[in-house]
C-alpha cells in the first residue's frame, strides 16, 4: 500500500521532489544507498562524502554534488504534503516493498511515484495500449475493442491518458468493468489534458490508479512525456501499439519496452495515409508481433509468461499467470 501524504517521511518527500527531472547518476545514487531517506542523509553529510557517492555510481558525476544539495535545500515537503492531501494522493518510493516490481525491474525506474488509487499484485499481468493522439475512427475503434477484451480477460490496461488512442483504451477497459492505470506526464494537481480530469476520476472510482513520477504541481511540459513513456513501458508485461507514425511517442514507448525485454505488439492499419506507418515499421523490423485480435495479445503474454525472463518478472511480482482465452 502506498504511503499516505501525512505518513511520508520528510526526508523521503524532500528527496522525491529534489530528484524530479534529475541526472541519472542521482537516481542511481538513491538506489545504491538504499532509498530516498538514505540519500537525504547522505546529502546532509559532508560535501566530500556526497561527491564520493556520486562518483561511485558514475565517474565524474561527483561534480554535481553542490547542485544536488542546493535542490534539497529549496524543497518544501510540507507544501507538497498539503497538495497531496487535497486529492488523496499517496506516494511509493524506489526500494520500498510496495514499489511496482515490474517497474523496479525495468532498468531505470523513477525514484518515486505519486498515486491516486493503488497498485495490486495483478497489475503485473498488464499490457500498455498506446497510439496516436490524432487518431482516426479506425484507430479509436481498435483501441476500444482491444482494451475492452483484454480488461474483460483480467488483463490490466495501462496507458497515458492522452487524447486519442490512450483515452479510448482507458474507456474501453472501464466499459468492460476491468482495471486500468493512467500514467500522466505532469503533476496530479492539474493533470494534462484538462478535459480528461473526469476520465481520471472515473478510473480511480472504478478501482484503478492514476500515477505520476512528478511532484504535484509540475506542469506537463513536452520534455516530461518521454520519461512518462518509460514508466508506461516499465509497468507492463508488453506494449501494444495501435495507429502510430514512425516518429511518435507511441513508437518511443514500444522501443523502451524492447529495451527492458518486454513484449512489443502492433496492430496493422491502412497502408495509405501514413497513420499506421510506425506500426508497420515495428512489424517489418521484427521489433513487434503483428496482432489482429485481442486473443492474439493474450496468447503472446501467456507464451511470454513461460519464458525464463517472463516467469522471473511475474514471480518477483508475486503473480501466477492465468490460463484463459481472451473474450472476443
Amino acid at each position: 500500500m502506498p504511503v499516505k501524504a501525512e505518513q511520508v517521511d520528510a526526508g523521503v518527500m524532500r528527496a522525491a521532489i529534489a530528484l524530479d527531472r534529475c541526472a541519472r547518476s542521482w537516481r542511481m545514487a538513491a538506489r545504491k544507498v538504499g532509498g530516498l531517506a538514505a540519500l537525504d542523509m547522505e546529502v546532509r553529510a559532508s560535501p566530500s562524502t556526497l561527491s564520493a557517492l556520486l562518483d561511485s555510481v558514475e565517474s565524474g558525476s561527483g561534480s554535481s554534488a553542490h547542485e544536488l544539495r542546493d535542490r534539497f535545500r529549496r524543497c518544501d515537503p510540507d507544501a507538497e504534503r498539503r497538495a497531496m492531501e487535497s486529492l488523496g494522493v499517496a506516494m511509493v518510493s524506489v526500494g520500498e516493498c510496495d514499489y511496482p516490481p515490474m517497474l523496479s525491474a525495468s532498468g531505470d525506474p523513477p525514484v518515486a511515484l505519486w498515486i491516486r488509487g493503488e497498485f495490486v499484485a495483478s497489475d503485473a499481468w498488464s499490457v500498455a495500449v498506446v497510439g496516436a493522439r490524432r487518431a482516426s475512427a479506425y484507430g479509436v475503434e481498435q483501441a476500444g475493442r482491444f482494451a475492452a477484451a483484454l480488461a474483460a480477460s483480467d488483463v490490466a490496461v495501462v496507458s497515458g491518458a492522452a487524447r486519442g488512442i490512450d483515452a479510448e483504451a482507458h474507456r474501453g477497459a472501464l466499459r468492460a468493468e476491468g482495471r486500468t492505470i493512467a500514467v500522466v506526464g505532469g503533476g496530479l494537481r492539474e493533470p494534462y489534458p484538462p478535459e480528461h480530469i473526469e476520465l481520471l476520476d472515473e478510473i480511480v472510482a472504478a478501482g484503478g490508479a492514476v500515477v505520476s513520477e512528478c511532484p504535484m504541481d509540475s506542469p506537463a511540459t513536452p520534455d516530461r512525456f518521454p520519461s512518462r513513456n518509460r514508466v508506461i513501458a516499465g509497468l507492463t508485461l508488453g506494449t501494444l501499439v495501435i495507429e502510430a507514425m514512425v516518429r511518435s511517442g507511441a513508437i518511443l514507448t514500444a522501443n523502451l519496452a524492447c529495451e527492458c525485454n518486454r513484449l512489443c505488439m502492433a496492430v496493422p492499419g491502412p497502408v495509405q495515409g501514413g497513420r499506421s506507418s510506425g506500426c508497420h515499421h515495428l512489424i517489418q523490423s521484427m521489433q513487434a508481433s503483428l496482432v489482429e485480435q485481442p486473443d492474439d495479445v493474450l496468447q503472446h503474454i501467456l507464451t511470454h509468461a513461460t519464458t525464463i525472463h517472463g516467469a522471473e518478472l511475474l514471480s518477483r511480482a508475486g503473480f501466477d499467470p492465468p490460463r484463459v482465452s481472451a473474450k472476443a
